[in-house]
């Protein structure tokens, strides 16, 4: 008489039951947004951060060929990206120019930090967004991470991996007035799905936020519509077919 291999069948049972458990409770969706489409007048540009990267099979890590800063009119008909500036414009001044912490300054500007190597000191260039041309040259440039989270009103973004519990996997945007926390988002996602950066809408009105798989979102503060995701209808950053392109960091919400 031949014997069952009972631990075997054992063994496969718990495998399959588990790979069930785990397919209905254990995977959760990407949240879900509607398409932008602006029927609520939104004015202003996004301004935000991209790397141009080699894709490289093996380590090392890829190398960074470019950096720029580009931007999308809200009001368009459509979502074109626009260049401002990148790196490689800006060899003739430095070869470390900081794109990571660059701000809106005074709100038709952007502010760089970079590296003199004339005078071997810190500078700032401030770049106009709307001729995309260097205007200015700073000694000591002052950034204004705390005061950029505040709109209009007051009232002030709270870090979003402060509102954000990644063990029960809910991800939320909150803000704060002098009374409470108000919450703008609160969906669940899955646990690598996060907000990068966050911005008020220059009215104060609306929020815009990058997220971790490099979406462009707009919520409106008081939930008058949905959550939207902006879809470009055309990329201005060329590349080429070793390289690939990465949105770093969403820098504001110019006028």
């Amino acid at each position: 008489m031949k014997k069952t291999n009972s631990p075997l069948f054992l063994s496969l049972g718990i495998l399959i039951i588990t790979t069930i458990i785990v397919a209905i409770f254990g995977v959760v969706p990407l949240p879900e947004y509607a398409i932008l489409n602006n029927e609520e007048g939104l004015k202003g540009k996004l301004i935000y951060h991209v790397q141009v990267q080699s894709q490289n099979l093996i380590p090392p890590a890829p190398d960074i060929m470019d950096e720029c800063i580009l931007s999308i009119d809200l009001e368009a008909g459509s979502f074109k990206e626009e260049k401002i500036i990148c790196s490689s414009d800006l060899y003739d001044m430095s070869y470390d120019i900081y794109f990571y912490d660059a701000e809106i300054f005074e709100n038709e500007n952007v502010l760089l930090r970079y590296w003199d190597e004339s005078s071997g000191d810190e500078m700032g260039l401030i770049i106009n967004i709307k001729t995309k041309k260097v205007i200015e040259k700073i000694k000591e440039p002052n950034f204004y991470t705390e005061r950029n989270r505040m709109n209009v009103y007051g009232e002030k973004l709270i870090d979003p991996w402060d509102t954000s519990d990644y063990s029960s996997r809910v991800i939320g945007i909150y803000y704060a007035n002098r009374m409470e926390n108000i919450e703008v988002f609160k969906s669940k996602a899955p646990t690598n799905y996060y907000f990068e950066s966050l911005h008020w809408s220059p009215d104060g009105d609306y929020i815009a936020a990058l997220d971790s798989e490099e979406n462009l979102i707009i919520f409106s503060k008081n939930k008058k519509s949905k959550p939207g995701i902006i879809k470009f209808s055309e990329i201005n950053l060329k590349i080429f077919d070793d390289e690939e392109r990465e949105i770093q960091n969403l820098i504001g919400w110019s006028n």
